[in-house]
């Protein structure tokens, strides 16, 4: 570091009792920041999970269950990804709150605001420190940062823990590197390692953190450093670490980058200036927030006019940039800080179905925050009467929108509830096939979401299938809406309509095993079993582990009389399972029509020793026993079977008590 530069950080800090004069107003602030911060994000302690990823996450993530060493060693594994992420850190979190409350929703969110918090708390830090300890500097950044409502997704949504998480270490890196830069005894090198380490984790919280080193390099300018041979050697490592990690994000998400030719270098142009640009927007105008942006459709082939104007738009912030580098060093930071920490996600290259989410603003919005923050102190610091009029005006807007913003934020968290809200919002905002499907998937599935729920009511599903009526009138080819809306058919009974969804969705993929059992099951209650059987057989034939489906296949075979293929099938299921009653069941009834009865007796008396209530077993022994003319044992089965609530008829009980 230059003597000059160590000159400006030394005045910055100014005398002993200024200094503590200083350090304690900061606390005070802070702490005020962050105590209107925990009252804003307060309600999203009482908001649910949502269908959307958090059933991946945690409802559904056998990840979580456990913390025994060899979990959290398979956590670690880079193949356990999750949603197309390699995060282990964030996994290893939900997995502490499974341990403490299971699916209890408030946990995670408490997990979450907390971390917000604590996140409040060091950018307060790291832009207090950056500033050359500027109070009101720092207060401004932090506020915004706190309230913001760009800011909820990342701290109401569960799924995104890997945000306020990877934040965290984030910004602690980046407070350990300015007092690495301002250090020259023993610790130095300490709190070099300490950087390191810090940015690995926040690394292995979510793969957006692999910017860190370009942003030490900001750092380095900011403050003055020379970029000596030194200052590059020093972030070898840290490029390093970002290559691999880099490449291993890559690996993993390829399922989830859309195809090269899906579109044009200038659409992917024009994608990547629209989130640049509208980012900075919603900086200052969050309006219309959503949870779904969705690509915008092409009209006669292509976008919308804006498309075609934010590149030029994009390209001036840039050169404006560019043009500032020797007049404002803290714009110049403050814009590339925001350009470079949201440059992955500005779908360049296109990941997910999204061209913007608020989430990927949480650690950008510090950049921009920043010189608007310096600006203000500037402008307040100017003692000239000319400047009195426009102190009041700045302070005046700063305070109607902090305001706003916890007005926005607020009711933002709302939104994030449960999936109804969430979804309705969406199609409110950005009416999407997504939005719609997503919606009608939560609607038929309230009971694995919202706590409490015991049924979903008839009206549900009615919402449901007409959002899928929407989506499908909107996106024709996307199969698993057809899925959505054959389910719902199926449960109204309606297996015509829900065989011809299924057929449609196998139309347009089929790679799903799950598609063709469900098909398979629509056959079965048509009694087109031949059809039925076929599918199975196909689930098999994908994905020979597939249980219910071998289940399912062995009773077709039995309901259509395929009764030697019925008894090889159940023989397989039963040396896998030997305490289960339905196979048994099953196999008895194949043996009485091969008229092997006392095989037949022995199956139902297996099938009623492991299910005692088994009605049916039970009435089908009756028989058995009539057709071996042990009647009195036939009557008391007949009885038993009616006593369990089994319908008999009254004449065949009258037929045994005669032949008794």
């Amino acid at each position: 570091m230059s003597n000059k530069k160590k000159e400006r950080i030394k005045v910055a800090g100014g005398n002993s009792s200024a200094s503590q004069s200083g350090t304690k107003q900061a606390f005070l602030l802070l702490c005020g920041i962050v105590l209107l911060t925990g009252i804003v994000y307060f309600p999203s302690l009482k908001n649910g999970f949502t269908n959307w990823d958090d059933n991946v996450y945690v409802a559904e993530n056998p990840l979580i269950t456990k913390l025994s060493a060899e979990n959290v060693k398979k956590i670690f594994s880079t193949e356990s990804t999750v949603s197309n992420n390699y995060h282990p850190v964030t996994i290893l979190s939900l997995a502490i709150d499974y341990k403490l409350s299971g699916f209890n929703p408030k946990t995670y969110h408490n997990t979450n605001l907390l971390f917000h918090l604590l996140n409040v708390v060091l950018v307060f830090w790291f832009i207090y420190l950056l500033s050359g300890r500027k109070v009101l500097v720092a207060g401004i950044v932090a506020l915004f940062f706190g309230i913001h409502p760009m800011h909820v997704e990342s701290v109401a949504w569960i799924s995104e823990r890997k945000d306020v998480l990877y934040t965290f270490f984030f910004m602690s890196a980046l407070v350990c590197y300015y007092k690495y830069l301002n250090n020259t005894g023993n610790k130095r090198w300490l709190l070099y390692l300490a950087v390191l380490l810090l940015f690995v984790v926040s690394v292995l919280s979510k793969a957006m953190a692999v910017v860190l080193p370009l942003v030490l390099l900001l750092v380095d300018y900011y403050t003055g450093r020379k970029f000596d041979k030194y200052v590059w050697l020093e972030k070898v490592p840290f490029f390093i670490l970002s290559f691999v990690f880099g490449m291993l994000a890559s690996r993993v998400q390829a399922g989830a980058i859309a195809d090269i030719d899906t579109f044009t270098w200038l659409q992917r142009l024009s994608f990547a200036s629209y989130g640049l640009v509208n980012y900075i927007v919603k900086l200052f105008l969050p309006l219309n927030l959503s949870c779904f942006y969705p690509y915008p459709n092409l009209i006669d082939g292509h976008l919308p006019v804006i498309f075609y104007i934010v590149p030029f738009i994009a390209a001036g912030l840039l050169i404006g940039c560019l043009l500032m580098v020797k007049r404002s060093r803290v714009l110049v930071f403050g814009f590339l800080f925001y350009c470079v920490t949201v440059a992955l996600v500005l779908q360049f290259i296109s990941v997910g179905q999204v061209i913007m989410a608020d989430r990927y603003s949480y650690v950008p919005y510090i950049g921009l925050l920043f010189p608007v923050a310096m600006g203000f102190n500037w402008l307040c610091e100017q003692t000239e009467t000319r400047f009195g009029l426009w102190k009041k005006l700045c302070g005046g807007l700063i305070i109607v929108f902090a305001v706003l913003s916890c007005w926005l934020s607020a009711e933002q968290i709302k939104v994030w509830k449960n999936s109804d809200t969430l979804w309705t919002n969406a199609i409110r905002n950005h009416p999407s096939s997504e939005a719609f499907r997503n919606r009608g998937s939560y609607l038929v599935n309230k009971v694995g979401y919202d706590k409490g729920q015991k049924r979903v009511a008839e009206n549900e599903y009615d919402r449901a299938l007409q959002d899928f009526n929407v989506s499908i009138k909107m996106n024709p080819n996307n199969a698993k809406v057809y899925i959505n809306r054959a389910n719902i058919y199926g449960l109204k009974k309606q297996f015509d309509l829900a065989l011809n969804d299924y057929s449609k969705a196998i139309e347009l993929d089929k790679t799903d095993p799950q598609t063709f059992f469900n098909r398979g099951i629509t056959y079965s209650f048509m009694r087109q079993f031949d059809k039925a059987a076929e599918d199975y057989s196909t689930v098999l034939a994908m994905q020979p582990g597939f249980k219910a489906a071998k289940q399912n296949r062995a009773y077709v075979y039995a309901d259509k009389g395929d009764y030697e293929k019925a008894i090889v099938e159940l023989n397989e299921l039963i040396q896998a399972e030997p305490t289960n009653p339905v196979y048994y069941f099953y196999r008895g009834f194949s043996n009485y029509k091969l008229n092997n009865l006392l095989a037949a007796l022995e199956d139902n008396t297996l099938a009623i020793k492991y299910n005692p209530s088994y009605d049916a077993a039970y009435f089908n022994r009756a028989v058995i026993n009539e057709a071996l003319k042990h009647y009195p044992d036939a009557l008391n089965d007949a009885l038993k079977a009616q006593s369990l609530g089994y319908k008999v008829n009254p004449g065949y009980i009258e037929n045994l008590q005669r032949q008794r």
